[in-house]
């Protein structure tokens, strides 16, 4: 093609046809402009094409971090609740504003409800290496980078309530320790390999801890502290339900 190009232009300089030259000329500079510009077009669309396949990548890992941590918190929250209500249950049977429960009641209390917290073990693996690799300008929805910012930034600060919470906890222990062995729920003896035969010790130990008030405000700081994070954890999953339809959208099938 380059060699017709050639021998037209020389025979237009040797037959003297200036003027035809000039617009052949001209014609051949629009014709390799042209050629560069849908070269670079096809290029851009190739890049394009690259981007979004690395976009849909990074969002397929971040819908199922997304699907996880949303299962592992409703979890959570579910035994968190149970535990509330656990220590509810004592605080109130320590004011009087319920019957003493059954030994048996007190103990499950104490160990399923009291002396228990619940922390979400959300997954962020592909948050991580979005951030840690600096990739997060692959993803274009705005709305969604700034909701996963918020999203872990709030799940961050959870953190402070929960050493709060573990303080309170090891106070109660310390103050209850001597009656932690009698008041053992059988379900944790026999899972540690000892007998469940009934301490004789468990009535009188019971009624020492109704009698320990800085015990019971220790529990009613845990408790409230705990509720808080409940109500945390709530605002987290309502986030993941949004995070998960944006998600949703943006993720393109692949062809």
């Amino acid at each position: 093609m380059i060699k017709l190009f050639r021998n037209i232009r020389q025979n237009l300089i040797i037959e003297n046809k200036t003027g035809k030259y000039l617009k052949y000329a001209i014609g051949e500079i629009v014709l390799v402009v042209i050629g560069i510009l849908i070269a670079l077009q096809i290029n851009n669309w190739n890049e394009e094409r690259k981007r979004l396949r690395q976009e849909n990548t990074i969002l397929l890992s971040l819908k199922f971090d997304f699907l996880e941590s949303k299962n592992r918190l409703q979890e959570t929250m579910k035994q968190q609740k149970v535990s509330i209500n656990r220590c509810i249950a004592l605080i109130e049977m320590f004011e009087g504003k319920r019957p003493i429960a059954p030994n048996d009641t007190i103990k499950k209390f104490l160990t399923f409800g009291a002396y228990t917290w619940f922390r979400e073990e959300l997954v962020t693996g592909a948050y991580d290496a979005l951030i840690n690799a600096g990739d997060s300008e692959l993803i274009k929805n705005d709305e969604l980078t700034r909701d996963m910012a918020e999203f872990f930034s709030i799940a961050k600060s959870d953190f402070e309530d929960q050493e709060s919470s573990m303080n309170a906890l090891y106070n109660m222990k310390k103050i209850a320790e001597t009656t932690l062995i009698p008041l053992a729920y059988s379900e944790i003896r026999n899972r540690i390999g000892l007998d469940t035969i009934r301490n004789p010790y468990e009535a009188e130990s019971i009624k020492f801890l109704f009698k320990q008030d800085a015990f019971f405000g220790h529990l009613f700081e845990k408790t409230g502290l705990e509720y808080l994070r409940y109500s945390i954890q709530q605002d987290l999953l309502f986030r993941i339900e949004q995070i998960l339809t944006i998600l949703s959208e943006e993720i393109k099938d692949e062809e």
